[in-house]
């Protein structure tokens, strides 16, 4: 069920992305620091995006991997408490 609503919303993206580009052909100039450039606006829209995508992928793995290896630790920390509750349910019994 969650692959196929991934092929959706890929398929949802491509199809915007399709409908931008053909709807913004116009040229824009674009200033840099030291340069300029001219780039049709559909280029530049689909830079920016991209752009945002990788920043977002770079921060939820950098969020995903933290929260990782706190679970990580908590784990770690909780198996010596429950190896001592099991070794004092097992002189109980």
């Amino acid at each position: 069920m969650f692959k196929v609503l991934k092929i959706i919303l890929a398929a949802l993206c491509l199809i915007s992305a399709f409908v931008l580009g053909s709807q913004n052909p116009q040229l824009v100039q674009v200033n840099y620091i030291i340069a300029s450039n001219t780039l049709p606006l559909a280029v530049i829209i689909s830079i920016c995006f991209l752009l945002g995508v990788l920043i977002g992928c770079f921060i939820s793995f950098k969020l995903f991997s933290q929260l990782k290896w706190q679970n990580y630790r908590l784990k770690k920390q909780l198996a010596p408490e429950k190896d001592k509750k099991k070794l004092a349910a097992n002189k109980d019994t």
